[in-house]
């Protein structure tokens, strides 16, 4: 049992509010074999309310933590070098709703998140190192106000996403590794009404990593170049869209003492 406390401060004159609630948390593992482990769990989350925006008729009202819920199954298989994961999920959540009638916020709505994800990481040979996940989402506006986009898909929600990452010990270089990541996003809609449908996106990125000493200290020094081909493209999240980011090149350095 987890008792949460969402304590939020008055927002450009909102009224501020204080509220606490306690959320249970249940799993349950089997292992019919050595390697194998088959689990289940539910779990119930807080999160804070939201604040009617400036153009709705009770503009800054604030509303009361929301609740969320999650159901997953899954089965776990160690192989050694190589481990294997594939698991399906429900999510429900409150989802806030302008009124088109009475241009009232509120929560009246309930968004369900239903997915399949599959997932595999690990040593494929001695010093390359793979890890690539594939997730499927069904993702629904189960309750909305006045049943107007009943069924339709949830904001900012993908059908699909892919990503493949490799990591590689040179064998020329003792310490430096080299790495390579592809991720792919599908296609999702950005407003409730399913008017405006985001395009999907592939990303590359690249990194080094080289491990040695200095002073007799551990040192780690990694250079990553993020969006190798500068690609264009939008990321969506339920209620704005932002432009992903350019090339961009990251170094740094971590050293133990």
């Amino acid at each position: 049992l987890r008792d949460q406390t969402i304590h939020q401060k008055s927002v450009n004159g909102s009224t501020p509010y204080k509220a606490s609630t306690v959320t249970p948390l249940v799993g349950l593992v089997l292992k019919p074999q050595k390697n194998i482990s088959v689990y289940g769990n539910y779990t119930a989350g807080l999160a804070a309310g939201g604040i009617a925006g400036a153009s709705t008729a009770n503009q800054g009202e604030v509303f009361a933590p929301q609740k969320t819920k999650q159901y997953e199954v899954g089965v776990k298989a160690d192989w050694g070098s190589l481990t294997t994961q594939a698991a399906l999920y429900q999510i429900t959540k409150p989802n806030a709703l302008t009124d088109p009638i009475t241009n009232i916020y509120s929560y009246g709505g309930e968004q369900r998140n239903r997915g399949l994800e599959l997932t595999a990481y690990g040593e494929i040979q001695r010093g390359l190192r793979a890890m690539a996940s594939a997730a499927f989402n069904d993702a629904k506006m189960a309750k909305t106000q006045g049943g107007v986009n009943q069924g339709k898909d949830a904001t900012g929600v993908p059908d699909h996403t892919f990503n493949l990452g490799l990591d590689w010990d040179t064998p020329w270089v003792q310490g430096l590794s080299l790495n390579g990541r592809v991720i792919n996003t599908s296609a999702m809609y950005y407003d409730a009404a399913n008017t405006l449908r985001m395009p999907a996106w592939t990303r590359v990125d690249i990194g080094a990593r080289y491990a040695t000493k200095v002073a007799g200290k551990a040192v780690v020094f990694r250079a990553n170049l993020e969006n190798v081909a500068d690609k264009a493209y939008w990321v969506t999240a339920s209620g704005y869209v932002t432009v992903g980011a350019p090339r961009t090149l990251m170094l740094s350095a971590a050293i133990d003492f």
